[in-house]
């Protein structure tokens, strides 16, 4: 590890990694550093996402795909379900080794990849963030960058020390509980969500299938003062009733940012990406592949500014054109949709399932769930439509 390089990512997730290999890629002299001793893990999601988007960044490989999808399921409490194909062809990683291997092609790329380096701040002179200061293997360590990309996680501190505002609302905050279970009786290729206020309040519950009668098994419920019990209460009460002789493997617990992305994801020599600026899917919290592409687009601009010598912020701003550009509108819809959702009481949204549940499975259509929303929730017309008309 040397005391300079051109460019610092904080994360080795699949957000960082990916703009450690760009930056790479372009020449670059980079450092990949992981807080943790070991490069995924451990395991903080339910691990699916579309292979058009990951495939754009890595060549797919069976050692890390753990299985196939055909179809989504959402069901309500009673037991109906709506069985949905998926919008791109859809897989369920085994993370550690998906992550690994992100970082492996960082390296052959041509960056350095260190674990346990955590970064407890940011090196600013007055010309904004011009490097970080780590604790390796727990001794001090001050590297020197031109730019510094933070792709810290749902747990990032480095927007806030560059002076990003990057604390959510309590109403955009998810909370989070998850277990890998084995001897699970599922559809090995249909991911299940599972809605109804009584099961999740505010969120929803998912099983997604891992193959050889193992699941990712979890819970996001929003995050309430007046709540008394956590997600894993919940958790714990969904699997009681569903898998009663099933065990559990691994257990992880934590926070979903679903706000939209920061407001600015740029400072003076430092841009954000991956759950750090808060790229996960306001709806659905899946934060793979948004943040796989916020990490190129973000190499790509940091590779433009050393180009021409300006890491301004303004320069660097570039990077949140970019990502609005791709997904500014898609994300402001969803996030209009999901507290739309939250309006509606438990058994209104369990009898609009039940009754979307009576279409014919295999010729169900976006329109056909459209026209039941409006006949039995008018009111979600105004916050729903504009997604329907691509606005």
């Amino acid at each position: 590890m040397k005391d300079q390089y051109d460019i610092v990512v904080i994360g080795a997730g699949p957000a960082g990694s990916v703009a450690a290999a760009t930056c790479a890629r372009a020449g670059l002299s980079v450092l990949l550093a992981e807080k943790r001793q070991e490069i995924g893990s451990p395991v903080r999601c339910a691990e699916a996402v579309g292979v058009e988007t990951i495939t754009r960044f890595i060549p797919l490989d069976h050692q890390w795909i753990a299985a196939e999808i055909d179809a989504f399921s959402v069901s309500n409490p009673q037991g109906d379900s709506i069985v949905l194909p998926p919008e791109e062809t859809t897989l369920v990683l085994e993370r550690k080794l998906f992550d690994r291997e992100l970082a492996r092609l960082a390296a052959e790329a041509g960056a350095e990849v260190v674990v346990k380096a955590r970064a407890t701040g940011l090196i600013k002179n007055g010309r904004g963030v011009e490097g970080v200061r780590f604790l390796v293997q727990g001794r001090p360590h001050e590297v020197a960058a031109q730019i510094v990309i933070g792709a810290d996680g749902t747990e990032s501190q480095s927007p806030r020390w560059a002076g990003l505002k990057s604390i959510p609302q309590l109403k955009d905050y998810y909370t989070a509980a998850q277990y890998l279970m084995t001897n699970v009786d599922v559809n090995p290729r249909i991911c299940q969500y599972h809605l109804g206020w009584s099961l999740a309040p505010g969120g929803y519950a998912w099983v997604f299938p891992k193959g050889h009668g193992q699941a990712n098994v979890g819970l996001v419920m929003w995050v309430d003062p007046k709540e008394t019990r956590a997600a894993i209460d919940y958790l714990n009460d969904f699997v009681a009733a569903r898998f009663p002789r099933s065990s559990i493997l691994a257990q992880v617990v934590g926070g979903i940012p679903v706000t939209n992305v920061l407001s600015s994801m740029v400072a003076d020599g430092y841009l954000c990406v991956g759950d750090a600026a808060h790229q996960s899917d306001p709806l659905t919290a899946g934060g793979i592949g948004p943040g796989m592409v916020g990490g190129s687009l973000a190499a790509q601009v940091a590779v433009e500014a050393l180009a021409v010598g300006d890491r301004s912020a303004a320069f660097l701003k570039k990077y949140d054109q970019l990502w609005d550009a791709q997904f500014g509108k898609t994300f402001r819809r969803l996030h209009r949709i999901r507290h739309a959702v939250l309006k509606v009481p438990e058994e209104k949204l369990s009898r609009l399932i039940a009754q979307a549940a009576q279409l014919d499975p295999t010729t169900i259509s976006t329109g056909d769930l459209f026209k039941l929303v409006l006949k039995s929730q008018p009111q979600l017309l105004l916050e729903v439509l504009p997604y329907f008309l691509g606005q």
